[in-house]
């Protein structure tokens, strides 16, 4: 239950957060924006980390830092530069093939062995991602690029590239350490990019609504969100924390329709049913699993 509980809550800041960039990239370039939203992630961690006393306990390789490149520094750039030409909900949507691809990855790399429950609530929500995306693309008013739709699914890719390889070469290391490593690394990467591309940025900070935005996006979907996702890779799986994948187009269509004015069309009608389907069947299968493990314990 507290899985599930933690599942829900970073689905919402993560689903949100495709709303708050759209609106921050009227004031910055991409790379300036996943800067801002990676300091103000920092700023949100840096009293925990203060307060934790935790150490690197860990060799800081070429090898680690592209797999926490995986996290933010290159999909968030990606996903930005995306949503200069897409819908958010339609961001969301292809979001979502991200539990396809870290249950791939997972047998290939873990050699999980993916249940019987795991694999159809899958091909559920591929279905329904796949007839959103249908219909999204020729829907009226619709805004929409192959090609940027394409930069989404590389991000997808680096999601769940990162989640694998965390869970198999680092398990000992702390979320909280984590998240403030995804972040630093991402913010000086794109930091770098800032200064040469739009080193004029830190002037749109005088604007109360640009906090605002950055706060939400920053503190909450990126510090406190990251914590939270990478807790979920230690203490239940990497599929299991892709699961927010498939909860995010829901929040994303919810904010695109209502605040953005995207269009709300058929394949949003037909593909949300199919998708609390196969969230029903993952957390099913997830619950039980809880139980059966619970029972040998008592045992």
């Amino acid at each position: 239950m507290k899985a599930l509980l933690v599942l829900l809550t970073l689905s919402l800041l993560w689903g949100s957060s495709f709303l708050w960039t759209k609106q921050l990239l009227v004031y910055f370039e991409p790379a300036t924006l996943v800067f801002f939203r990676c300091i103000f992630g920092l700023i949100a961690l840096v009293p925990f980390w203060l307060r934790s006393k935790g150490k690197i306990q860990f060799r800081v390789t070429i090898w680690f830092l592209l797999i926490i490149s995986l996290a933010a520094a290159i999909p968030w750039t990606i996903v930005s530069i995306s949503l200069t030409s897409l819908d958010t909900s339609i961001a969301g949507i292809l979001n979502a093939t991200t539990p396809v691809l870290g249950l791939l990855l997972s047998v290939w790399i873990l050699h999980d062995k993916p249940n019987r429950n795991q694999v159809v609530g899958i091909i559920i929500g591929l279905l329904a991602v796949l007839s959103l995306l249908l219909f999204s693309g020729q829907a009226s008013n619709a805004e929409f690029s192959f090609i940027h739709a394409l930069l989404v699914l590389v991000a997808t890719s680096c999601y769940a590239l990162n989640s694998i390889l965390v869970k198999k070469f680092y398990p000992t290391i702390t979320a909280l350490q984590l998240g403030m490593w995804t972040l630093g690394i991402a913010a000086v990467c794109n930091g770098i990019v800032s200064v040469v591309q739009q080193p004029q940025a830190i002037l749109a900070l005088g604007d109360p609504e640009v906090w605002g935005s950055l706060i939400v996006l920053g503190c909450l979907g990126s510090g406190l969100a990251y914590v939270l996702f990478y807790y979920l890779v230690m203490t239940a799986s990497p599929v299991f924390a892709l699961l927010t994948t498939f909860i995010i187009p829901f929040i994303t269509i919810l904010l695109g329709v209502s605040i953005l004015g995207e269009p709300f069309h058929l394949g949003i009608r037909i593909g949300l049913p199919l998708m609390i389907v196969s969230l029903i069947v993952m957390n099913i299968k997830r619950q039980r699993e809880v139980v059966t493990e619970e029972v040998r314990v008592v045992e």
